[in-house]
């Protein structure tokens, strides 16, 4: 009896062994296999190549290079303290932070990344067991500081942070693929090579509308006028107002991309995009546009200045210079406050907030740059009797540098405002191109015939009005003259928180092809835009027309 009990208990046993068996050889065999597989193959990721970004006619202002960085297993170091002290020796860093990386109970640590290769050719020298070399990439901007604010900053793994890196990260960045490499037991990798199961895509690069030649001729002389007036900031842009595309931009202070830890926040921000400023006298013409469209004045119509003292309500306006009879033209030649004034009141709230709107203020462009602010508009509901005068006079109104810029475009184009864009193309690692942005126009905002108009009166600023210091033998530019006192923190009003500087203009004035705009914030030794302003606009017209007419960069004499 009990030796059939023992065969039915065995026979019982090894059918539950077979059963087991089995379902795990059978029905949850790919479960156990990947388990097995696991244990013993690694899937290591291969990084995709960013892709570069160019200017517009190809040279390269961010590209990725590679390099090596220094790498460690834990779990294979030998005598720790002493390693620690030799790798601390040859690679710039303390050693008590070398052996805490080493004494971590992991088998892969990073010791330093991006590293010279004097500290690679170093670390291979010292040929210590457990520490090796892996090959990385590291993103350069071989033009240093030039149009750092658009092109913006990845971090230590190659991921956009701010700017077009920012922006178009995802174009950029590729998509990585992956390989499988043999590993033993304790997960140590066997070098026997690898399989590559997916390759990696290389990241598009993005051709940028600006041309390297004329960002390299603004930023000089931002940077001259910086030296010459110490201003607390200094932005410049300049546009090609038939298509929109910048053709340069930058700010003061600035930062080099290739070694972005060392600035702050305040150096990286893009001011023409991201700061508002009360415009002052560079609305003026804006005004007046919507006067001689709707056919409330003519240029040759006179209007009182009132010897430049004029009372509304309780306030007083001035004009700098005490102002008898202006004709219209004269008002914006000349920059008389009262005399704006008085056709700011001939067109009215609603019609003067209407061809504000119609130029952009109070919207952004839409350009391909992040942290674009809107600036200030105030709706109808907010305007108070003393408005429209403020207004007229470039107060209660902010505007970006760009969208100011942008606006004046479309003066002298013909009256078109056009969508500004820093993005011309995406292409392929091979040098195709995947995809063309176009110009894209808004809509009109003045017919071509008025434009002109509005074009021969701002000739006449640089030609006799205040203006005169951007004017040009080799051609004729159109411009305004903007000084901006700027508002007291507190919101009391005016008066002891210094100037915005301005000055916009552009040239050939028949036909232009660049609109450029120059704003110093608070200037020291002089703080009028035909004084400060003007000058540096009309150099940065002069060099680049006289570029690309001839395809020769002159340097800054």
């Amino acid at each position: 009896m009990r030796t059939y009990l023992f065969i039915i208990i065995l026979f019982v046993s090894y059918l539950g062994l077979a059963i087991q068996l089995g379902r795990i050889q059978i029905l949850e065999h790919r479960k156990y296999d990947a388990l097995a597989e696991a244990q013993h193959s690694k899937r290591i990721e291969i990084p995709a190549r960013r892709g570069d970004i160019l200017d517009r006619h190809g040279k390269a202002l961010a590209q990725t290079l590679q390099v090596n960085s220094v790498y460690a297993n834990p779990a294979e170091a030998e005598d720790k303290e002493e390693v620690s002290k030799g790798l601390a020796k040859v690679l710039g860093m303390g050693p008590d932070k070398v052996q805490t990386l080493l004494d971590k109970e992991k088998r892969f640590v990073w010791l330093k990344r991006k590293a010279s290769p004097k500290e690679i050719q170093d670390v291979k020298d010292l040929a210590i067991k457990g520490v090796g070399v892996l090959p990385e990439t590291i993103r350069s901007y071989p033009c240093g500081s030039l149009l750092s604010q658009v092109l913006g900053i990845v971090d230590i793994d190659g991921r956009g942070l701010e700017g077009i890196e920012l922006v178009f990260d995802r174009e950029l960045a590729g998509a990585p693929g992956y390989m499988v490499t043999a590993q033993d037991g304790l997960q140590r990798p066997i070098f026997t090579g690898g399989t590559v199961l997916s390759a990696p895509q290389d990241g598009n690069n993005v051709t940028l509308t600006v041309d390297v030649t004329i960002q390299h001729i603004l930023e000089e002389e931002l940077d001259r006028a910086c030296e010459q007036w110490s201003p607390q900031s200094a932005m410049a842009v300049a546009i090609d107002p038939q298509t929109g595309d910048v053709l340069a931009m930058s700010n003061r202070p600035t930062f080099d991309p290739n070694r972005f830890q060392d600035s702050s926040p305040e150096h990286r921000r893009n001011r023409i995009v991201t700061d508002c400023y009360e415009p002052g006298s560079l609305i003026k013409p804006l005004v007046v546009s919507g006067v001689l469209k709707r056919g409330l004045a003519r240029p040759s119509d006179v209007f009182f200045c009132h010897n430049g003292v004029f009372p509304i309500g309780r306030r007083v306006l001035h004009d700098v210079h005490p102002y008898g009879n202006l004709t219209l033209e004269e008002i914006i030649v000349y920059s008389s406050n009262i005399g704006m004034a008085q056709l700011a009141m001939l067109e009215g709230p609603s019609k003067l907030y209407g061809d504000l709107r119609l130029f952009g203020l109070g919207t952004p462009t839409g350009i391909e740059i992040p942290g674009e602010t809107s600036g200030v508009l105030y709706p109808l509901s907010k305007w108070t009797s003393l408005s429209l005068a403020s207004i007229a006079m470039g107060h209660e109104v902010t505007v970006t540098p760009l969208q100011l810029t942008t606006a004046f475009c479309a003066l002298a184009n013909g009256g078109n405002l056009v969508r500004p864009r820093i993005v011309l193309a995406l292409g392929d690692s091979k040098g195709g191109e995947t995809k063309r942005f176009e110009p894209r126009y808004v809509h009109r905002v003045l017919n071509e015939d008025m434009a002109r108009q509005i074009t021969r009166i701002l000739t006449r600023v640089v030609e006799e009005g205040t203006g005169k210091k951007a004017g040009l033998t080799e051609y004729a530019v159109a411009g305004k003259t903007g000084t901006a006192e700027k508002p007291r923190s507190d919101g009391s009003g005016y008066g002891g928180a210094g100037y915005v500087s301005s000055f916009i203009g552009y040239a050939p004035s028949e036909k232009p092809r660049l609109c450029v705009l120059v704003m110093i914030d608070e200037p020291r030794g002089a703080h009028y835009g035909g004084t400060v302003s003007a000058p540096v606009v009309r150099e940065i017209i002069r060099r680049s027309l006289n570029y690309l007419e001839t395809g020769v960069y002159c340097a800054m004499g």
